[in-house]
């Protein structure tokens, strides 16, 4: 039993309405809109779930739950086995600092008015992970270099630097306050392909390195199963099929995971 691996974080049973519409006198609800039916997924200690879909199948919606960006309209989340609802808030403020994002558009997700190095240091301040500015200092060095990123980079502004950099700098924002879990949502996409191949190798090595829990979220099942030692497969806020990733990549038992598979490899 001591072999097992832990689960970081668990999500159970989750739902995710919008409501477009209501009555304009009685604000009664006429119309809504689910993301998300039912959806459950683990993500394990050291390890990456997949969760890929087309656009607009509900698979950032559940990222975002899992983040606690989101609150389900129904469902549960649980961090190391407690419920994120039943929690004290130092417990919470521990959740959503072991759980960061890294989102598709890099520059898109710098607040361009401040330095890399500021974009990177606010998350030590904030969640007080340091004292002062000279320790976020130091620690935005530390970081920078282990993403594969020159030290003189932190003086720069994100229009200033290539989207790649500015994407290392952004694993860089999330890795600097160690935590147990990053989201990545669709984190290459928006690259060129040989950067892409960089970044995804870059954040392989550092799950090796440090043992860090990803969730990675694409429309790109090829990028997904690369990546991934499970792979969920969303199909209008529904999951259709999950396994492991060469499993589903290999032996598909859906039609729409087939249709997902040659669109990602046809030529």
């Amino acid at each position: 039993m001591d072999n097992e691996i832990k689960t970081v974080i668990a999500v159970k049973n989750i739902r995710k309405e919008y409501v477009v519409k209501k009555h304009f006198l009685t604000g009664k609800v006429q119309e809504k809109v689910v993301a998300v039916k039912n959806a459950s997924f683990e993500a394990k200690e050291g390890m990456t779930l997949g969760i890929v879909g087309e656009s607009g199948s509900g698979k950032s919606t559940m990222g975002e739950i899992a983040g606690g960006l989101l609150k389900a309209t129904f469902g549960s989340i649980f961090y190391c086995g407690k419920n994120t609802t039943e929690m004290s808030r130092d417990e919470y403020e521990e959740y959503r600092r072991n759980v960061q994002f890294i989102f598709q558009d890099p520059k898109g997700s710098m607040d361009p008015n401040y330095t890399i190095g500021d974009n990177i240091s606010f998350p030590l301040l904030t969640l007080k992970v340091v004292n002062n500015k000279d320790e976020a200092g130091r620690l935005v060095s530390e970081i920078l270099e282990k993403v594969g990123l020159d030290d003189n980079i932190k003086n720069k502004y994100p229009s200033e630097i290539s989207g790649g950099q500015c994407q290392r700098a952004a694993i860089a924002r999330a890795l600097v306050v160690n935590p147990k879990v990053i989201i990545c949502d669709e984190p290459v996409s928006a690259l060129d392909v040989s950067i892409q191949a960089q970044i995804l190798n870059l954040l392989k090595e550092l799950q090796r390195e440090l043992d860090i829990s990803y969730i990675f979220i694409s429309h790109d099942i090829g990028v997904v199963n690369y990546m991934s030692d499970t792979i969920m497969v969303i199909s209008k806020g529904n999951v259709v099929e999950e396994g492991a990733a060469k499993e589903v990549l290999l032996h598909p038992k859906e039609t729409y995971t087939k249709k997902l598979i040659s669109s990602a490899f046809v030529k």
